[in-house]
């Protein structure tokens, strides 16, 4: 069986950094074609658009999305009215309205779709949830606080409505939590630190709650210098587990544990691939329903403007 043929849409930081290497990586995939306005990726074939790529590119089996969620909606029509399999970066869609506009379009177009929600894939995700089988869950404090100037240096859309602000990685967390916590999530209260030059928040707080109303407490802070922190406490009658450095590590009770040496990216795209050879799908919007519940009920409070 040939590997599946991947075209890529969008060469910015993250497809740099994780899609390309893990795509090259996978014996599964042949990265064949990218469209991207900015620099070139080197030893493929390289077009000004999608609609370029797909008439005048190499023959492709699927795309994955890499652009901002503002304006990926067409985008992802587009290759599905093509009949190519998706892979969508998070957030899926600038909307929930889009979101799920887009998972009725994959099951009707009859190809996998995958919300590429890459932080379920960090190596401790599967070894908590293991663990939390048949435990007492009492709460759940998560801590998520990273310098936007040295992950997402010079991205203005991360500011402008619907670049999510700090939850573009705050989603990263909400989608490990959703991952591991069965049933719904519910947001009780939120107060969104929002810049006066901006859109969108630079912190956040929120206050989740469970259907067996059990607590999770959410912090969120994107202008976080000193000791960044990807950390999940999961509290139970029967001992603590931590996540940290977004899933990476584990530790119950304060005892390290060992867990696969996988990446996120590479686990995702494995995934991907299963999905394509079972004709399945996999489009989960749980995180984003959460982060536009926080929109809604959320309270706003004005600081300080943003600048690089």
């Amino acid at each position: 069986m040939h590997p599946i043929r991947l075209g890529l849409v969008g060469y910015g930081k993250i497809a740099q950094d994780q899609h390309v290497p893990a795509i090259r990586a996978d014996s599964r995939f042949e990265l064949v074609a990218v469209a991207t306005l900015g620099q070139p990726c080197p030893g493929v074939d390289n077009f000004r658009s999608l609609t370029e790529l797909l008439a005048h590119g190499p023959q492709v089996d699927a795309i994955a999305f890499c652009t901002p969620p503002q304006g990926r909606f067409a985008l992802v029509q587009e290759a599905l009215k093509a009949g190519k399999h998706v892979l969508v970066e998070k957030p899926p869609c600038s909307t929930l309205g889009e979101a799920l506009s887009l998972i009725d379009e994959v099951g009707r177009a009859g190809v996998s779709g995958l919300f590429a929600w890459h932080s379920r894939f960090a190596p401790g995700v599967a070894h908590a949830k293991a663990w939390l089988k048949g435990k007492t869950l009492k709460q759940v404090r998560v801590d998520w606080k990273e310098q936007v100037r040295k992950w997402h240096p010079g991205q203005t859309w991360i500011w402008q409505a619907g670049g999510l602000g700090v939850f573009d990685p705050g989603i990263n967390a909400l989608s490990i939590v959703t991952d591991l916590l069965p049933g719904a999530l519910f947001v009780e209260s939120a107060v969104l630190s929002v810049p006066g030059n901006c859109q969108s928040p630079i912190a956040a707080s929120l206050n989740i709650r469970t259907g067996a109303q059990v607590g999770v407490r959410a912090e969120f802070d994107f202008d976080h210098s000193d000791n960044e922190q990807w950390r999940i406490e999961l509290q139970c009658d029967e001992g603590v587990m931590r996540l940290d450095a977004g899933g990476a590590l584990v530790s119950i009770d304060g005892v390290a544990q060992s867990v696969s040496e996988e990446g996120e990216y590479p686990a995702m795209y494995r995934h991907f691939a299963q999905l394509i050879a079972d004709r399945q799908s996999d489009l989960d919007l749980q995180p984003l329903r959460i982060v536009a519940d926080s929109f809604f009920v959320g309270s706003k409070e004005d600081v300080a403007d943003f600048y690089e």
